[in-house]
């Protein structure tokens, strides 16, 4: 996962035949996870001073633009003549709840823990969709599963004296980004890919709009610039990100999204001191492998 955020991946045509371009794509994919591992940072920074709302709004004010832009230019006056309506606003509010808990956790946590654990995401997601999609799922990927969850273990320690209940907000949104997939899964066979972003954006932006007069704190010139990096940085690094995917398939550069790790981990010492347990890592490590094993598995039987 690339983002603790805006996942539009999954929304995205796996690969784009035109111009051909793995190196390139690869490059452009490692610059995504920079972009968004900053943005992670920003996010942490801002979280310090100011309240969730305020953070969800300015993100979701460029998203929701841009959803709004591409869902009018595809359908025009149809653009939310949604066949699922219930399902796309379901699917738009599992997002928000899942950003909100993942900016709550960067408020208390370090930054290697949260992108561990949120690592497990595509592992998740396998697993809601045998429960809820009914797909098939092999031994094999159970067992890359459950090796997975023992990664969580390894990095939460529950039941240790070190216990920190702070680690479960990173675990809650994982589960709620594993619903949220499930669910996008469903949407796609009803609706396009531009509808689905336009519900995602404007619904998200709506209820925040709602929200936002009882949250709202005054912003000096310094913390407003501060808010418009953190909007520019997701749009850059979703930018990047659909770039990549347009000239290299997504089956090659999924590993890449772990780079993140990599970001966090260095990040967090850079600039907030955080040097990550020996645990961490272990966990990190386990769940890497779990995630590019499991992802293997499924493209080998996809063929």
């Amino acid at each position: 996962m690339f983002d603790a955020g805006f996942n539009l991946i999954d929304l995205m045509p796996k690969h784009i035949t035109g111009n051909d371009n793995p190196i390139r794509g690869i490059a452009l994919a490692v610059l995504a996870t920079f972009l968004f591992a900053c943005l992670n940072v920003m996010t942490k920074h801002i979280s310090q001073i100011y309240p969730v709302i305020m953070i969800l709004w300015f993100r979701y004010l460029f998203f929701g633009a841009y959803g709004l832009a591409i869902g009018i230019r595809k359908d025009k006056k149809r653009a939310f003549s949604s066949i699922v309506p219930v399902l796309q606003v379901t699917r738009a509010l599992l997002l928000l709840a899942e950003v909100g808990v993942y900016i709550i956790a960067f408020r208390h946590l370090p930054l290697a823990e949260i992108s561990a654990i949120s690592g497990t995401g595509p592992l998740v997601t396998l697993a809601m969709s045998a429960v809820i999609l009914r797909e098939v799922i092999s031994v094999r990927q159970w067992l890359l599963v459950a090796f997975g969850f023992v990664g969580i273990i390894i990095i939460v320690k529950p039941g240790f004296s070190v216990f920190n209940p702070y680690m479960l907000i990173p675990l809650f949104g994982t589960l709620l980004w594993g619903l949220y997939q499930v669910l996008t899964r469903l949407v796609s066979q009803y609706d396009g890919a531009e509808r689905t972003t336009l519900f995602t954006g404007t619904i998200g932006f709506a209820v925040l709009c709602g929200f936002l007069p009882f949250y709202w704190m005054s912003l000096d010139i310094m913390w407003g610039l501060k808010f418009v990096v953190l909007a520019v940085l997701g749009v850059a690094g979703h930018s990047t990100l659909i770039k990549a995917l347009s000239i290299a398939p997504a089956s090659l550069l999924q590993p890449f999204s772990y780079v993140s790790m990599v970001w966090a981990v260095a990040f967090g010492w850079m600039f907030f001191n955080d040097v990550p347990a020996l645990t961490t890592l272990v966990g990190s490590g386990i769940i890497i492998l779990s995630g590019i094993y499991a992802f293997r598995l499924k493209q080998q039987e996809a063929i």
